[in-house]
């Protein structure tokens, strides 16, 4: 390689040429002709320089790009060195957590196996103690059914008694007197079932602490709304409007259709026992006074629910019903106290 006077690079190569040869025809007859060995000839090729620089810089490249290929191979054997390392480290670790774990179980195993003992020892004591109550329970239910007899021999000695002292009213005839006792206990039965039911979805809504004394309040502003008292003290034409606004708080409080056909069932019946106590010829009329700390006595008053006797009346829940002067239905009275139903 040399270079040459126009600005280029002039290569030679060498290589061998073959002797001459004779232009003549061969024969058998001629003597052989001795050929002479190859011999070396050079060629010259020239290459532009410009040619030559950009070989050059891509002969450069080449070189580059195996030294960044080596690079590149070096840190992938270290990466996957590293990773081979940190995976023997993991693996390592989370053995170790798998037989600490391992060991946990064992050790909660032991413990659960050896409360088997105790637990047994529990569960015979709280079998024994359910026998004694369901022997208990067949106890009481002997008892109820005594009660129950008792009580149906009170009622039948009640009923003697209301005779006797219906016989002994010469200004009323029995028919007449009956007549009061049964729209008492008309009333008795929207006192303690039908109210407490139509004010149920207030005190759901409201939701009070004392829900007992809460339900016994709610309850005397309903019997104040259909049997308070009269401008002549007789029986007054129930407060359907006020009816409605305390049971539903001033439409606070919507009702269902079960409580709405209550609500006018109630309306309707109060009306229906005034009307019949009116229309009876005899004075009736509901009695609200009881003063407050009045000590509560079962003969004179009945109990509201978890009420006591000997407790102070905090205030009538229900009136009492009189007819002709005499009293055919206690009120019903809220003790202080009465503690949570």
């Amino acid at each position: 390689m040399t270079g040459h006077p126009e600005g280029g690079i002039v290569f030679f190569s060498r290589h061998k040429a073959g002797p001459p040869q004779d232009g003549g025809g061969g024969s058998g007859d001629r003597a052989a002709v001795v050929v002479p060995r190859p011999v070396e000839e050079e060629t010259a090729f020239l290459i532009p320089q410009t040619e030559w620089k950009q070989l050059v810089v891509r002969l450069d490249g080449l070189e580059a790009l195996e030294a960044r290929v080596r690079r590149l191979e070096a840190d992938a054997d270290a990466e996957r060195a590293a990773v081979r390392a940190q995976t023997r480290s993991e693996m390592g670790e989370w053995a170790d957590r798998v037989e600490r774990r391992m060991r946990g179980i064992e050790t909660r195993l032991r413990d659960t196996l050896a409360g088997f003992g105790p637990l047994g020892e529990r569960v015979t004591e709280l079998t024994a103690r359910h026998e004694q109550a369901d022997e208990r329970v067949l106890a009481l239910e002997g008892g109820a059914a005594v009660t129950r007899r008792l009580l149906d021999e009170l009622g039948e000695v009640l009923d003697l008694v209301r005779g006797a002292q219906v016989e002994e009213r010469t200004d009323l005839t029995r028919e007449d007197f009956l007549v009061h006792y049964e729209l008492a206990g008309r009333l008795k039965a929207l006192y303690t079932q039908r109210l407490p039911d139509l004010i149920q979805p207030r005190l759901a809504a409201e939701r009070p602490r004392d829900a007992v004394r809460r339900q016994a309040e709610l309850i005397r502003r309903l019997c104040l709304a259909l049997f308070g008292p009269a401008e002549d003290g007789g029986v007054g034409d129930p407060d359907l409007d006020e009816l409605t606004r305390v049971t539903t708080d001033t439409g606070r409080v919507g009702l269902d259709q079960q409580h709405q056909r209550l609500l006018e069932r109630v309306g309707a019946e109060a009306s229906n026992l005034s009307r019949a106590m009116n229309e009876s010829g005899y004075a009736s009329r509901f009695d609200f006074s009881v003063a407050p700390g009045t000590v509560a006595d079962p003969r004179e008053h009945a109990l509201w629910l978890s009420c006591e006797a000997g407790r102070p009346v905090a205030f009538v829940v229900c009136p009492a019903y009189r007819a002709a002067d005499r009293r055919l239905l206690e009120p019903l009275v809220f003790t202080e106290s009465g503690g949570e139903g």
